[in-house]
């Protein structure tokens, strides 16, 4: 059994493959070395309000609720 490619003929070679930017290499955000994770266990209210105050202060974004915890430990070491 044969295939009929004679359709294949007429669509044209695909694009040439652009050069993409290397996004790793430009990212501009510094690197301190590997984060660890914290999970702690919390009362669904607690964590809704946390999340909506993360989001007020830093956007809800991914990474809101990282900074956030970030600034309250600054703030609490300055203390």
């Amino acid at each position: 059994m044969s295939t009929n490619t004679a359709a294949l003929k007429k669509k044209g070679a695909p694009p040439p493959r652009g050069k993409a930017p290397n996004v790793i290499k430009a990212d501009p955000r510094p690197s301190e070395g590997k984060n660890k994770p914290l999970q702690v266990m919390v009362p669904p209210e607690v964590f809704d309000a946390f999340s909506q105050r993360a989001g007020e202060k830093f956007g809800f974004s991914k990474g809101a609720k990282s900074q956030l915890f970030l600034a309250m430990w600054d703030a609490y070491q300055s203390k």
